[in-house]
């Protein structure tokens, strides 16, 4: 009698761990699909991100929508040399050669145009502009104002705002140079500030500094001087 109670609890034990056993095989083989629906989902969104990031990079990268730095050339100025001409624009010597293909430095010539590498040399001159360099200065840049502390002119005064070349002076815009090394109405490229007009005079402007026209006399005073900046005289403009 024993025996056969001991034989059927045995046999409910092994039909319960069966039945488990089953159960839990069940489970695991549902979170196993539903794991894998997931990943499947999960990859396909990923895979639809990675290609709307390669349209936009294939989109920005178009040579539409490049933005390209302007084409430099510098005319060749009497007394010029190359070793002169790559240092005044800061390149390799060799760099200036290999752009222009020349083997003979010797076989410069006035008025002769080079292309400058212009990316190298952080010049990056507005697409409106000729891109073409007849001087490479470098300066000491101060500001001015219309009033009586840089002009000695008050608002009353009928030529207050007036510049040497008769224009009216605009920030921006004027700048007061020394003739006789910028020559009046020159366009200039100043590194760091941007494209200015050459359209004042001062006293104290002798030699290759400038002074830019600003409205506001704070604002002016706080400019300071910037010394060893490069200014980029254009060809064309005077």
């Amino acid at each position: 009698m024993l025996n056969a109670s001991i034989l059927r609890l045995t046999l409910c034990l092994i039909l319960i761990v069966t039945l488990g056993a089953a159960a839990e095989r069940a489970a695991y083989a549902y979170h196993t699909s539903a794991d894998l629906a997931e990943t499947t989902m999960t990859s396909q969104e990923w895979g639809a991100i990675l290609q709307r990031d390669t349209e936009a990079k294939a989109q920005t990268e178009s040579p539409a929508l490049m933005t390209m730095p302007s084409p430099v050339s510098y005319k060749v100025r009497s007394g010029d040399t190359l070793y002169r001409i790559a240092r005044s624009f800061g390149i390799p010597l060799q760099m200036l050669l290999t752009a222009n293909d020349i083997d003979d430095p010797g076989s410069l010539q006035t008025g002769q145009q080079l292309q400058i590498p212009s990316e190298q040399a952080g010049i990056e001159l507005p697409g409106e502009q000729g891109g073409i360099i007849r001087q490479v200065l470098t300066s000491t840049l101060t500001a001015y104002t219309a009033g009586v502390e840089s002009t000695g002119k008050k608002p009353s005064h009928p030529d207050y705002g007036i510049t040497y070349s008769g224009s009216k002076a605009e920030e921006g815009r004027t700048i007061a140079v020394d003739p006789s090394v910028i020559p009046m109405g020159s366009t200039v490229f100043i590194d760091g500030i941007g494209v200015r007009k050459a359209e004042d005079i001062g006293s104290a402007i002798r030699g290759t500094r400038i002074d830019l026209f600003m409205d506001d006399v704070k604002q002016a005073r706080h400019f300071g001087v910037k010394k060893n900046v490069k200014v980029y005289v254009l060809e064309g403009t005077a």
